[in-house]
């Protein structure tokens, strides 16, 4: 058996997202989208969410710009992103998302101290921090779910 390549795999959960015939999701659902490069903080997270938050549909992307095209299909509640990645940071798709969807209610996770990047994000709108590492509990707590 011959494993997609990264890309490709990319490509083909995004596509999953994107097709509503493969996943109801509403407009009138509550969504949560999940942004990070790192695939073992998105399964443990969405896993996590699938779990405790089911009135919530998880998204998962692995950068801003996969993140864009979910935002684009989905309504998305809670954004939930890292801030250092590749193709698009978290910075660009705060910036993005506070301008194309400024009732998105936007949370950032970073291993930076939280001093350093509240000082970054001024005018960013972000509604809450999560230091990496973190306990599951944190991520409740600061979304408030």
């Amino acid at each position: 058996m011959v494993n997609a390549n990264p890309i490709q795999r990319s490509e083909q959960r995004v596509a999953f997202y994107l097709n509503p015939s493969e996943k109801s999701v509403s407009r009138n659902t509550n969504n949560i989208l999940i942004v990070d490069d790192d695939c073992d903080i998105l399964a443990r997270l969405s896993q996590s969410f699938a779990m405790c938050a089911k009135h919530y549909h998880i998204l998962t992307a692995k950068n801003g710009k996969e993140a864009i095209e979910v935002l684009q299909s989905f309504p998305v509640d809670i954004l939930l992103t890292a801030l250092h990645m590749p193709v698009m940071n978290g910075f660009s798709l705060m910036s993005y998302t506070r301008i194309y969807y400024p009732a998105t209610r936007t949370f950032v996770m970073s291993k930076d101290e939280p001093s350093a990047v509240i000082n970054k994000l001024p005018e960013s709108g972000i509604h809450g921090y999560i230091k990496k590492p973190f306990a599951i509990e944190t991520i409740y707590s600061t979304l408030r779910l």
